[in-house]
């Protein structure tokens, strides 16, 4: 409890003068003769007693007045977390009042035992009680500094700068309106305050050198493309205002209170700050909108990112609104191709111009979706950059956007070797059909010769070298293999019966196999494929269709058992008898993918039964999955990916004999940046904002190439985080709420000063002094 004037406090001192105009004046009785004195003596003592308690109840309601008088000018005040223990403390302090009157006058009048000793313990209960109350109210350690509302305050301005912070209402975005807030508040503060600015961005915050270089800060607020949960940057703002010095400090979060912003990952942190920080209080000021109008795009889905030459682009998305439906138009841009672009000219950016490909009118009902679909035909060589675009314009104007990217190679050149009489057919229809190949569509130009001539070609001219069923191979087969992939090749070896342990089990052999071959395993038709981790690459196809891939109609009657594989080798896919099926193996740049079963065996075979049925099964869709997925592996085309979300580390795969070392990296900020390849690979970690980055660079003649970023789905989120859902992160007492500068100012009065009992003690002193005016002409009227 804290008091305004606290010297006033003085002024119940005199209440002595009462006491002493009570001691001073009573009446003396008058002496009167009467004859019948019987009769008196026995009314004397009965007169007596009720005008002592008369004079007792008017000494008490006069003292009770001026304590009551002397206390209102000190205008007593408590913090609002704890009104509600003084609240009851001054209840049960009045019940013990009556309850003590009550008790006085029945011993007077010599009610009863009974119910005299009833009330005097109902009083000592009541005393008890709110002793109790007083005193663990007293004890609270939230030892919040209030009486003073011009006390120097250390404040901490937390600003949501999530992209839906962006949106915008008559005119005004909701961080524009945060930060004219935010500025009218640091003007209110008082004298000698000190404040510190924290967004949701990475990093900590400290307090500025002083109110203009905090104003400053909050005019340079921008919305962020990561934006950290508002729980964690609540408590780093709660740990930083508590290591102020300031006897009051304070802690302002400025937020549009959207759901997706208040994450429960760092809750309980928060909770526990809170608790030990119990002296800073804190103030949630909303600037959003109860009800929010928008229109937004869902993720692109990309038919591919790496297109063969010729093949068409399928892209498909969703359309959703929030709010009123209505007729939505969607626009398909795709930039035109120009090697000389991107530039700097006349210090501004240069960008290809775009083109409208495509457009599609959809019909929204209110809080719905559509899905729409475009296909491109046509693409050249090279990367395309386009986006996907509602021209209507709305309220949040980001996410009426999507952009996306793909690159058109050629087909890679792929080298398949074989024994006489292994059918290479299964694997290289299946990786570029017949119809894919006449049209200019197939992703793959394959090669095929017979397994003897391997040392009269040149293995780097193929992107890929597939060994189908081979005959055992001499040291110098194994030394240049093992040289192509060491220089970045991939190799991909699919074992079958003309396999021999002890050739392949050489000292050359072992490092491209990835381990020892050991028998052959014989099964009756119980053995399949059972893939099980699908976050490589080779199987992340089947990720999202795991459980409908009906692997058990593909036996596998025979494979290969291998182990003491080497520390770079890992299992890729394994049968459903834990043994290898595809394992995968690293020798400096390059990668090799070892089949255990081979994926040549016709369905009849003469006098031998078919290893297995992966290729001739009805239906054979998973191994014409599994063999493309194997082969854009090991071309490196499986692990390239060209559209990004906010935050995720772009990685493309740079060829020293194709690609240039260096690039100019335009963003879609700000000046380009240097790029330069390491290790095979152009790695780029800024990707904060959305769009189009595009690389540039030189090796012969200009070569470009680029990626795109998007925010994610859930960034476009607008749903509201409830009052109940808020109580339940930081505690239904624990924080302030406002909407408005009345509401804050307001919130801010009482947090500061306290709640008054001014206005209570003032209309008790009113009180008693009219009950005092009453029974003094009650008890001393005169009689006519």
């Amino acid at each position: 409890m804290a008091f305004v004037n606290f010297s006033l406090l003085f002024g119940a001192s005199l209440l002595a003068i009462p006491i002493v105009l009570h001691l001073v004046m009573r009446q003396q009785p008058k002496q009167l003769i009467f004859p019948a004195v019987r009769f008196l003596k026995q009314r004397k003592e009965t007169n007596r007693r009720q005008l002592q308690l008369r004079h007792w109840l008017l000494l008490l309601l006069r003292c009770l007045a001026i304590v009551l008088f002397a206390a209102a000018l000190a205008r007593p005040s408590v913090h609002s977390l704890q009104l509600g223990n003084w609240m009851m403390a001054g209840v049960l302090g009045l019940l013990l009042l009556i309850a003590g009157l009550l008790t006085a006058l029945s011993l007077i009048q010599r009610r009863g035992h009974l119910v005299s000793g009833g009330l005097l313990l109902a009083t000592l209960l009541l005393a008890g009680t709110t002793a109790w109350i007083v005193r663990s109210t007293l004890a609270d350690d939230r030892q919040v500094a209030i009486g003073n509302q011009q006390a120097p305050v250390a404040a901490v301005l937390v600003f949501d700068t999530s992209p839906r912070m962006q949106y915008s209402w008559q005119g005004r975005t909701r961080l524009e309106e945060a930060q004219d807030l935010a500025a009218w508040l640091i003007r209110q503060l008082p004298p000698d305050s000190e404040v510190a600015v924290v967004d949701s961005r990475t990093g900590g915050a400290v307090f500025a050198v002083d109110l203009s270089a905090a104003l400053r800060s909050i005019e340079r607020l921008e919305t962020a493309g990561m934006p950290l949960p508002l729980t964690g940057v609540l408590d780093q703002a709660i740990e930083l205002a508590a290591a102020s010095r300031k006897a009051r400090r304070e802690v302002y979060v400025f937020s549009d209170l959207t759901d997706a912003a208040w994450t429960a990952e760092s809750s309980a942190a928060l909770q526990r700050r809170l608790a030990e920080a119990s002296d800073v209080l804190l103030y949630v000021l909303d600037v959003g909108r109860d009800d929010p109008q928008n229109t937004f795009l869902g993720e692109l889905q990309l038919s591919d990112e790496i297109l063969p030459q010729s093949s068409d682009l399928t892209i498909q998305g969703d359309i959703e609104c929030v709010g009123d439906g209505g007729t939505r138009t969607v626009e398909l841009y795709l930039e035109q191709t120009d090697p000389q672009l991107p530039l700097i000219q006349d210090g501004k950016t240069i960008l290809p111009e775009p083109q409208l490909r495509d457009k599609q009118l959809i019909q929204l009902e209110a809080g719905s979706g559509q899905t729409f679909r475009f296909q491109l035909r046509g693409l050249g060589l090279g990367t395309h950059q386009g986006w996907v675009k509602v021209a209507n314009q709305d309220a949040l104007a980001w996410d009426n956007t999507r952009h996306f990217t793909v690159e058109v190679q050629e087909a890679s050149p792929v080298l398949v070797l074989a024994p006489p009489g292994v059918n290479t057919r299964f694997f290289t229809e299946a990786v570029a059909p017949y119809e894919f190949r006449q049209t200019g569509r197939a992703p793959y130009a394959c090669s095929v010769f017979e397994q003897a001539q391997l040392q009269n070609l040149v293995l780097d001219d193929y992107s890929a070298v597939c060994l189908l069923d081979p005959l055992p191979l001499t040291p110098p087969d194994w030394d240049k293999l093992g040289g192509y992939m060491r220089r970045g090749g991939g190799l991909g070896i699919f074992l079958g019966h003309n396999a021999d342990p002890a050739a392949f089990n050489a000292a050359a052999a072992r490092p491209v196999l990835g381990g020892r071959l050991l028998r052959q395993w014989r099964s009756a038709g119980d053995v399949f494929l059972a893939p099980r981790d699908l976050n490589h690459p080779v199987t992340a196809a089947f990720r999202e269709i795991a459980t409908a891939v009906p692997w058990q109609q593909f036996p596998v009657h025979r494979h290969w058992v291998m182990d003491d594989f080497a520390d770079q080798t890992r299992l890729v896919i394994p049968y459903s008898n834990n043994q290898p099926a595809v394992i995968e193996t690293s020798l400096d740049r390059g990668r090799g993918l070892t089949m255990t079963t081979p994926i040549s065996d016709p369905l009849q075979l003469q006098g031998r039964q078919p290893w297995n049925e992966l290729p001739t099964g009805s239906d054979a869709w998973p191994y014409l999955v599994l063999v493309n997925e194997m082969l854009r592996y090991l071309v490196d085309t499986a692990g390239i990916q060209l559209n990004y979300l906010v935050g995720e580390t772009a990685m493309l795969p740079n060829h020293p004999d194709r690609h240039p070392d260096r690039y100019q990296l335009f963003t879609p900020f700000g000046q380009p940046l240097e790029a330069v390849s390491a290790e095979g690979r152009i790695v780029v970690r800024y990707t904060e904002y959305p769009g189009a980055y595009r690389l540039k660079g030189n090796r012969g003649g200009p070569v470009v190439r680029g990626f795109c970023v998007n925010f994610p789905k859930s960034a476009s989120r607008l749903e509201r985080i409830g009052r109940e859902r808020l109580n339940e992160l930081l505690g239904p007492d624990r924080y302030h709420f406002a909407r408005s500068r009345d509401e804050i100012v307001l919130g801010i009065g009482e947090a500061r000063m306290g709640f008054e009992f001014y206005p209570w003690l003032v209309c008790l002193v009113a009180l008693v002094l009219a009950m005092e005016q009453l029974l003094s002409n009650r008890f001393y009227r005169r009689t006519e």
